[in-house]
């Protein structure tokens, strides 16, 4: 707080307190009463936030840590300000660094937290003191004549964090420096971890089935060595879900070694599930194409004459008369003297059984074997609209027209889903 008012002496300072409900209350009132004291002293105004943890498990630290952010943000938003401060200093990134190695953690863990990043939206985490050491920030704070508490949790041996801290104690007493070698170390992984993201971004991207789509061809996918495959990989995951919170290396190897042997198959992948399946490598997260409702809701739609344009009864399906150059882009086409005006037709989900005689073929196939081969993943299958005319389907949506509904000349009849509604 003093160094952010001597930055920037025009603006507001705000302190924010955390009550994770962790403690005893005796001495959550304690610490912000040292907080106020601390505040008034660097010109800033206290807001006090409270979070709801769970008070048991193995991940209660960082449990605590997504609640505090998620409020850190949120008194951001309400203050209209777009900078959180933290103090994070040198020997976190030292304690952060070794207690990634304990966890057997790859260099993503062991690279240093970045001095800033962007939060949420517009509000960006600033870490403006990593430079600096617990020891010298304790003694600019004394030369300031400025109150301090300190936090007695610090001390709690059943914290991993305090286990190692007290660790790197021992080991600089040993082997003075030790600390800010460390530190120095996450720093340069910290560059090379951009390096390998770059190069995971580039191998993702010439992996995709094609522009409009964020699947991956497996047979691309098994091209690449083990580590740019992981990473690949974690990259596809981050990309769908946000984050890759409970992503392990056990379960990202998983997915690479069912790659490499070629096995199909859902992984889980933390909050997001991996499907292999046709050749591809899908994340699946968020909502599907059609949702639960959608699939046992049919619907209906008509055939319009001339320029009309037809939508289905559950508004998701739009059919009009078109030419094949002024069709709109990835629109599925049937052959316009095929369905006469007024012809009645029906929108539904695949089922179990469904055959189909795909465009260019005399005989009818199974459905879900067409899907397959057509390269639709499997926990797709059961997603993909049907155009059907008297229970024969006329078209699989977004995938290709059935016999004898494919267009001949250039007049067409163009269909357009939207299943995002």
């Amino acid at each position: 707080m003093l160094l952010a008012r001597e930055a920037t002496p025009g603006d507001a300072i705000i302190a924010v307190y955390v009550d994770h409900g962790l403690r005893p209350r005796t001495q959550i009132r304690k610490d912000i009463a040292a907080v106020r004291a601390q505040a008034r002293h660097a010109g800033a105004r206290v807001v006090v936030k409270r979070v709801k943890v769970a008070k048991r498990g193995a991940g209660v630290e960082a449990a605590a840590r997504t609640a505090r952010y998620r409020a850190l943000v949120q008194a951001a938003r309400d203050a209209g300000a777009s900078v959180i401060v933290t103090g994070h200093h040198r020997d976190d990134l030292s304690e952060t660094a070794l207690l990634a190695l304990i966890r057997g953690s790859g260099l993503d863990g062991l690279a240093a937290m970045p001095r800033q990043r962007r939060l949420a939206g517009d509000i960006t985490l600033l870490r403006p003191l990593l430079g600096y050491s617990k020891v010298q920030l304790r003694e600019f704070v004394r030369n300031a004549g400025a109150p301090f508490a300190t936090d007695e949790t610090n001390a709690d041996p059943r914290l991993r964090r305090n286990a190692v801290r007290a660790l790197l104690g021992d080991l600089e007493r040993l082997a003075p420096g030790a600390g800010s070698a460390i530190a120095r170390s996450a720093a340069m992984l910290a560059e090379d971890k951009a390096v390998l993201d770059a190069l995971a971004a580039a191998a993702w991207q010439r992996s995709r089935v094609s522009v409009t789509s964020e699947d991956l061809s497996t047979r691309v996918l098994r091209e690449l060595g083990p580590a740019l495959l992981r990473r690949v990989i974690r990259h596809a995951v981050r990309r769908a879900r946000g984050t890759l919170r409970d992503f392990h290396f056990e379960h990202c190897n998983a997915i690479a070694a069912a790659i490499a042997a070629g096995r199909g198959g859902v992984f889980h992948a933390g909050q997001a599930a991996v499907e292999l399946s046709a050749g591809r490598m899908s994340v699946v997260a968020g909502r599907s194409p059609m949702s639960r409702t959608q699939r046992r809701t049919q619907s209906t739609i008509v055939v319009p004459a001339g320029d009309a344009i037809a939508n289905d009864t559950n508004g998701h399906l739009t059919l009009h008369r078109s030419t094949r150059a002024s069709a709109p882009r990835g629109a599925t086409l049937l052959d316009d003297a095929s369905l006469p005006a007024g012809t009645k037709l029906q929108v539904r989900a695949p089922r179990e059984g469904d055959t189909c005689i795909p465009s260019g073929r005399t005989r009818a196939v199974s459905l879900a074997r067409f899907l397959a081969k057509s390269g639709v993943p499997k926990h797709r299958r059961t997603q993909i609209p049907l155009l059907c005319h008297e229970e024969r389907i006329v078209a699989a949506v977004g995938v290709r027209v059935m016999e004898p509904f494919a267009p001949r000349g250039d007049r067409v009849l163009a269909i357009v889903w939207d299943g995002s509604h």
